[in-house]
């Protein structure tokens, strides 16, 4: 008899769909003792709903897989990507330095060529300046050319003074020179010290001895401890007086032969000084003088002295057979005024002195030794210093050019 086919086994095997729609198992003792409402809600439910719940559920299960998967990196990949960063950083790094030794290179190059034109420029700067030095080197020639070829000729401040025997007469003479000379005497020692810094010393001097002896010599310096009408004062007491000066400084004889009675602003000398050997040396100078006060404190008070020679005199000529001829021009301005400091915006009271001479011994006739030549030069360039020293001692002070000697004397 053939076996029966037994149902059993096959009754006890689910269907993939009855599996899909078996509940869940209940965990502890819920799992034997399901409610059977909560058996029939679960038979109720839509399949198709059961079907998305398990769906959600797997790509919830998938995402947690991942994140877990991305939270677990190996040491070796995260030391890999941490050396593709620095990588990268390293490259970016030779890139910045690739372009920076670039521009250098291009700076350095543009400051060789900026170096270049600097030196080029100066280069030229100082061919500006040589040919400055030459054109100026070329008028000082032609200034000093003209100097020495024109020694008889008239020097600035100079001018033609004759004079008669009739006293009146000479008087007028005088008068009537007295505003002209000195109007061009103050023209020209204003326009000689132009520019020149009112505080500091500035001398100058020229000599020629081509035939006639020529002494010419300027010099602008500061007065300290005295003011400019005491000093204006001073030169006239001391050139009135020159006789005694020269006599007492020289230690030579000093007469002075007219007998006019001086004035301040008009006066004559006429002095013949004998020096060594018995050589007689012989002068006829005229001086006119004033002094106009400062108003207020913004004006300058302003002194002007020009002393000249006399060409021709009729009462006193000159004897060029016994005596050596001095002449001698000077133009003489003592100023004070107001000044800005250098080191503040306060003004300061400067009084400054302004000298320029010109002094020439004629040639003579007669038969002179070495020595005596060397006498009369040495004391016709002395002479301007002996002046000065004369002036401070009128105004009882010594070094009142010399602001660190400034004091009175002992």
């Amino acid at each position: 008899m053939p076996p029966q086919p037994s149902f059993t086994p096959a009754m006890d095997v689910s269907s993939p769909w009855e599996t899909s729609l078996r509940p869940p198992e209940a965990s502890g003792g819920d799992a034997a003792t399901l409610s059977s409402e909560s058996y029939q809600f679960w038979l109720q439910t839509d399949p198709e709903d059961t079907q998305d719940a398990v769906t959600a559920s797997r790509k919830r299960n998938k995402q947690r897989t991942s994140r877990s998967a991305k939270k677990r990196k190996s040491t070796y990949d995260i030391r890999r990507e941490q050396k593709e960063e620095l990588t990268a950083q390293a490259e970016t790094l030779q890139k910045q330095l690739d372009e920076l030794k670039y521009r250098v290179l291009v700076e350095q190059g543009e400051a060789a060529k900026s170096n270049e034109h600097v030196a080029a420029g100066n280069t030229v700067l100082q061919e500006f300046i040589q040919q400055q030095h030459l054109q100026l080197a070329n008028m000082q020639a032609m200034l000093a050319g003209h100097l020495q070829q024109n020694v008889d000729s008239l020097h600035p401040a100079q001018t033609i003074i004759r004079l008669g025997t009739d006293p009146i007469e000479r008087y007028n003479v005088l008068v009537a020179l007295k505003d002209k000379k000195l109007q061009e005497a103050k023209q020209f020692i204003s326009t000689r010290s132009q520019g020149l810094d009112p505080r500091s010393s500035y001398s100058q001097e020229e000599r020629n001895n081509d035939g006639d002896f020529c002494h010419v010599v300027f010099e602008n310096k500061t007065i300290q401890g005295a003011s400019a009408r005491e000093v204006f004062e001073a030169f006239i007491d001391v050139a009135q007086n020159a006789e005694i000066i020269i006599s007492e400084m020289f230690g030579s004889i000093t007469i002075r032969e007219n007998t006019e009675a001086d004035t301040r602003d008009i006066s004559q000398v006429r002095l013949v000084t004998s020096i060594s050997q018995g050589t007689l040396v012989e002068s006829n100078t005229v001086m006119f003088a004033e002094f106009v006060e400062a108003k207020d404190e913004q004006e300058e008070s302003c002194g002007v002295i020009v002393a000249d020679f006399v060409d021709s005199d009729e009462l006193y000529p000159y004897k060029p057979e016994e005596r050596v001829r001095r002449d001698t021009t000077t133009v003489f301005m003592i100023r004070s005024f107001k000044e800005k400091h250098k080191a503040s915006d306060d003004q300061e009271l400067l009084v400054v002195a302004t000298r320029w001479s010109c002094s020439k011994i004629r040639r003579s006739g007669m038969n002179l030794s070495a020595d005596v030549v060397r006498e009369l030069l040495e004391s016709t360039v002395s002479f301007g210093d002996t002046m000065k020293k004369c002036i401070q001692q009128r105004l009882g002070k010594t070094g009142i050019c010399d602001p660190r000697k400034s004091s009175p004397p002992q």
